[in-house]
């Protein structure tokens, strides 16, 4: 179980949890040795959900990324695609598919569509000449991804121009669904209110599924009070001003992707090892960022002027701890320190690394 999904005010391990169940359920269907082929974009997402531990329990043994030209040689009695809906990626898979040698090495071949099939897709793959070879062709409501205790992301990063420029809805019909979905875990939100014409539409398709679910009557008491549905286009601006919070800033300046983020090494580095004159890391430190992390659930929101005294402030009584070793006498407080010491050796490790990271951060702010 993901700690820090439950440190919020609501609970998003329940929804981490039925992602997982309705993962399981689908890998199950496919008896037997797996290996998956990747949309390389929900590698990331589905890391938040479900880890390699939980896909090799149920005999996955081989992940590939999708590309173009012949699927890589695996062993294997299933070859799941999991890939957004989109067209191009369509004609990837059917070139996969045609190039399997099926009377040498016959492989069950599945697609499981995230967050939705697609008709134009499957009719994509039916002009190839490959629908047929698929035995499931399923969805996977990946709708809204939990990141932390206080926040879930769709990670559909063209979804403002789609709706403002395009004039597609798609994400707003997503949106809708997976504020559906909230609903069937935590209760029926009383109160809808919003702001602009998307949140309207997305409003209005809440209200015709729930209808269409008319019989099935949510008896669980709402966790959620009110729902307050925002366009982006009724503030253009403020994405546009520079953050100022430790957590806005490492994502303004490095990005922070999926709850990671890569950093420059140097700062990273043993001490012994620049001071030996050996040779530095030169791959970025990519470190998982979110409240499971004591002291960064204490920092992230803060503004980075208050970041210093707080590392500062922790630096002391980390020191403090590690000092009253020399104070333990009886055979007790010894043993009583060093079950406290895989905690303290923790904590110590991460003020190192983030007051790493607001050395580099300073470099640039200042």
């Amino acid at each position: 179980m993901a700690a820090h999904l439950s440190y919020g005010r609501v609970n998003l391990n329940v929804l981490r949890e039925a992602m997982r169940k309705e993962l399981r359920e689908f890998l199950d269907k496919c008896a037997g040795t797996k290996a998956i082929v990747w949309d390389e974009y929900l590698t990331g997402p589905f890391g938040l959900i479900a880890q390699y531990s939980l896909l090799k329990e149920h005999e996955v043994e081989k992940m590939f990324t999708l590309k173009a030209g012949r699927l890589p040689a695996a062993d294997v009695k299933n070859v799941i695609f999991f890939v957004r809906p989109r067209l191009e990626l369509m004609d990837i898979i059917a070139e996969n598919v045609l190039s399997e040698d099926r009377v040498r090495c016959p492989r069950d071949l599945h697609i499981l569509f995230v967050p939705r099939r697609s008709l134009l897709c499957e009719q994509r793959l039916k002009d190839q000449g490959v629908l047929g070879s698929f035995i499931y062709r399923e969805e996977y409501g990946l709708d809204l991804i939990p990141f932390d205790g206080d926040l879930l992301s769709m990670e559909s990063e063209t979804s403002f121009k789609e709706c403002c420029l395009e004039n597609d809805q798609t994400s707003l019909y997503h949106a809708a669904k997976g504020l559906m979905t909230l609903q069937a875990l935590y209760g029926t939100i009383p109160q809808i209110i919003g702001k602009g014409e998307c949140a309207r539409h997305v409003a209005n398709m809440m209200m015709r599924m729930k209808r269409e679910f008319t019989g099935c009557q949510n008896a669980i008491l709402p966790v959620f009070d009110t729902l307050l549905l925002l366009d982006r286009n009724v503030d253009l601006l403020s994405p546009l001003a520079t953050q100022l919070t430790y957590e806005g800033l490492i994502d303004e300046i490095y990005g922070i992707q999926n709850t990671h983020v890569k950093l420059p090494p140097e700062k990273f580095a043993p001490k012994k090892q620049g001071e030996g004159g050996k040779e530095l890391p030169t791959e970025p430190k990519k470190l998982q960022l979110n409240s499971a992390e004591e002291l960064y659930a204490e920092i992230r929101d803060k503004n980075f002027n208050a970041v210093g005294p707080v590392l500062s402030k922790k630096a002391k009584v980390i020191s403090a701890a590690f000092e009253e070793r020399h104070h333990a006498k009886t055979v007790g407080e010894i043993k009583q320190f060093v079950s406290q010491l895989p905690h303290m050796q923790a904590a110590r490790t991460s003020l190192a690394n983030h007051t790493s990271i607001a050395e580099l951060i300073k470099l640039i702010t200042s």
